[in-house]
This record gives structure tokens, sequence and C-alpha cells, in this order.
């Protein structure tokens, strides 16, 4: 394989990583009160946290380290808009370096956590007015205040793997079957193989949505011990995010019904002639010396008088039900919960995923494609599968790129937004 290839692929791949990124919870932790590093002359019953938007506490909530390194959960926890949270403590917590750490879900489903500290100089309350506990030796403020040593480090990897997972699953099967159906026209080899990844695809979508949904379970309830009681995993199957959870694995299975069922090419509408000829596009001059069964087909010189396309029959129309509903799946999920106008904002999230998927899965299913007729020493005809791509995933690049940008706007709350957190990154990364 020469260099340039190599370089191709690894461009490729990078793309698709990159697109198959978690979105992350645009909920953000804002301020408290007391401050972070604020030094206090009287003992403190009352802390404050506010959030950027709605929230809800997860795993361990809220837990404080008092003055005498002893941990203690709040008497009273409260919140009016799920943005402002009150801790309230019946012992108010006195003398000493006092530590915070909390750990909410936003209503996109995706926990964040962090912690802040602040001092309580000389007061009037003693150390053994604090409440007993069976702790003996006290916990280091440093230690506690690091988050990630208390197990969001493994959570996030796993719920990063989840996601990713059943991303990349929607993408490349999405796309797929697109691919199968608008673009690649050639030999039921070729179609039976592209449908087989698409299977193999969504196999992988339902395996990351089992992922997503232990991983959110774990969050909730704070450990790993989810199977037991299981009304953790009803808690979260009856919230939004498990809404989107049933959605994408019930898509997943209507997609396993992608089977082979061929007809020939000239017997079906092409959607790229379609394209091409309503955009005034033409497909270039037809190869020469072609043999009578590979001459090609009038008005397109790309598909082959030869070739198959794959049959959209009664039992496949199925299929579609299962894009549909793997596409509303986002509606539940990720920045349409909380952001925008609700419907606006889902909707152009469907448009910009299924754009997408387009784009990705069919560029995917084009490489396999031409190295399977590589390898099978077959006539690749990779400039004609190109050539037809590239009709539909100039559209859909174009759209990904429109419905991205109105998103971009929704979702930002300030320009900078787009360089200094994870989400406008990944977002950078996704334009370059």
């Amino acid at each position: 394989m020469t260099l340039k290839s190599l370089l191709t692929l690894a461009l490729i791949a990078a793309s698709l990583l990159i697109g198959a990124l978690p979105a992350f919870a645009h909920t953000e932790f804002v301020s408290s009160k007391p401050a972070d590093g604020a030094v206090l002359d009287q003992p403190v019953d009352r802390i404050e946290l506010v959030f950027s938007g709605e929230s809800e506490p997860a795993g361990d909530g809220f837990v404080v380290l008092d003055g005498s390194g002893i941990e203690r959960t709040p008497d009273n926890v409260s919140s009016v808009d799920t943005m402002t949270w009150v801790l309230n403590f019946d012992e108010p917590l006195a003398e000493g370096a006092v530590g915070v750490r909390w750990s909410v879900a936003a209503p996109d489903a995706h926990p964040i956590d962090g912690s802040f500290s602040f001092t309580v100089e000389s007061t009037a309350v003693s150390l053994s007015d604090t409440p007993a506990t069976s702790q003996t030796a006290p916990t280091d403020l440093d230690d506690f205040l690091e988050t990630e040593a208390n197990g969001p480090a493994l959570a996030g990897a796993v719920g990063i793997l989840g996601r990713s997972l059943s991303l990349a699953g929607a993408l490349v099967g999405i796309g797929g079957i697109l691919f199968a159906a608008w673009v690649l026209r050639g030999s039921p080899g070729d179609i039976r193989s592209v449908l087989f990844w698409v299977r193999r695809a969504s196999v992988l979508l339902g395996a990351g949505v089992l992922i997503e949904l232990v991983h959110q379970a774990a969050v909730l309830k704070g450990d790993w011990q989810i199977l037991w009681p299981p009304t953790t995993i009803a808690e979260v199957l009856g919230s939004a995010f498990g809404l989107a959870i049933l959605l994408r694995f019930v898509g997943a299975g209507f997609l396993l019904r992608a089977h082979l069922d061929v007809i020939p090419a000239h017997q079906v509408k092409d959607p790229v002639v379609a394209v091409q000829t309503a955009v005034g596009v033409g497909a270039g001059p037809a190869p020469p010396g072609s043999a009578a069964h590979d001459a090609p087909i009038a008005g397109e010189p790309y598909a082959h008088q030869g070739d198959y396309a794959w049959k959209i029959s009664g039992e496949t129309r199925l299929i579609a039900i299962g894009v549909f509903l793997v596409l509303l799946s986002y509606v539940f999920d990720g920045h349409t919960v909380t952001e925008g106008i609700r419907g606006v904002t889902a909707l152009v999230d469907m448009i910009h995923v299924g754009a997408g998927a387009i784009w990705a899965g069919g560029l995917v299913m084009l490489v396999h494609v031409v190295w399977r007729r590589h390898r099978r020493r077959a006539d690749v005809r990779g400039l004609q599968l190109a050539v037809r791509f590239s009709v539909v995933a100039a559209a859909a690049l174009v759209v990904t790129g429109a419905a991205g940008v109105v998103l971009a706007f929704t979702i930002a709350d300030d320009f900078s937004d787009l360089w200094s957190t994870p989400w406008g990154l990944v977002l950078m990364a996704k334009l370059a």
C-alpha cells in the first residue's frame, strides 16, 4: 500500500473518530456560597451551589469534609429550580478547612462533578459538637477534593466507550443503508457485503447502548453494583435518556433486517442520475472498450448494464423505521434536551446526525467496496463509485455543516466556548 493510500485511510479514520466523539454535558458549575477559597469567621450551616442549567444529584451527590477531617452528608438538600442547590446542616461546620465535593447529572443524562473548599476560622463551636461518626481516621483534604480519585475516572471511560460505540454504529449503519440504496451499483456480492457490515454496525450500536445503560445506572447509584435492586435500571429507562436508549436499541433491531434482495440496476430509478439531471452535473465520459454486458446505462456512464441495485421491498422498508428511530433518539439525548427551542433544535439535530451518517458511513462503505473489489482482482471502478458517492456526499456535507452551524449558535453561550470548552474543541476538530 502506498504512502498516499495510508495517509488517506488515516484521514478517514481520524474523521470518523472525531465524528464519534460524544457530546459533553452543557450544564456547568457556576458558583458557590461560600465561594471557593473564602475565609469565614462564623460557623456554616448552609452551602449553596449554582449550576448553569438544570441538574440532579447523581452518585454520591453532595459530600462535605468538615474541619476535623470527618466526611458529612447534608441533613437536608433542596432546590426550587434544580439549578441552585442548598445544603443545610443541623450541626454547623466548625473551625478548619472545609471541602465540598459534588456530582450531578444534567438533563441530557451526562454526569459532571467537581469540588471546592473554604476555611472557617476560630469559632465558638467546639469540634466535639460535630456529629459522631464511625470514621476514626480523618480524611486528608487534598485527597478528598480529588474527584477523579473517587471513581469517576472509570465511570467516565465506560461512558465514553458506550457513547462512542453507539454513535459509530449509528453512523456506519445508517450511512451504509443509504449507500447501498442510493449509491452502490455493482455485483450482488458487493451489495451483500455492504449489508453484512450494516448488520454488524447495528450490533455495535446495540452493544454501545447497553454499555450506556449500565454506565448511567452506575452513575445514578454511585457504584457498579447495579443489577440489584432493578429499580435503578427502571429509573434510568423512565428518564428522557432512557427513552433515547430504548429508541436506539429498537432501531438497531430493525437495522438487523438489512438482507440481500437485488434487482437489475436499469430497472430502478437512480437517485444519483436524478440529482445530476436537476443540477446539470455530468458524470464524465464512458469508459472505453466496455463489453456489451458492461456497457454504460444511457444517461449514467458510471452504472453499467450488468450492475445490480438493492431492491427496496415491503420487507426492507421496515429498515426505514429503524433509521428513523435511531435519529429520533438524539432528540432525547444531548444538547437538544436543554438548549434552544426544543422542537427546532431537535429537528436540526436529527438532520445533522442523519446527514453526517450519510457522509461518514458512506465513506466507510466506499472504501470497503473498493478494497473488496481490489482483493478479488475484480474491476475496481473506483472513479465511477467515487463520482456517484460525491453527488450524495456533497449534499450531505453541506446539510451537515449548515445544521452544525445552527446548533453551534444555539448551544454556545459565548463565542469563546469554541476554544474554552470540551464541546467547542470537538466542534472545531470536526470543522477542521
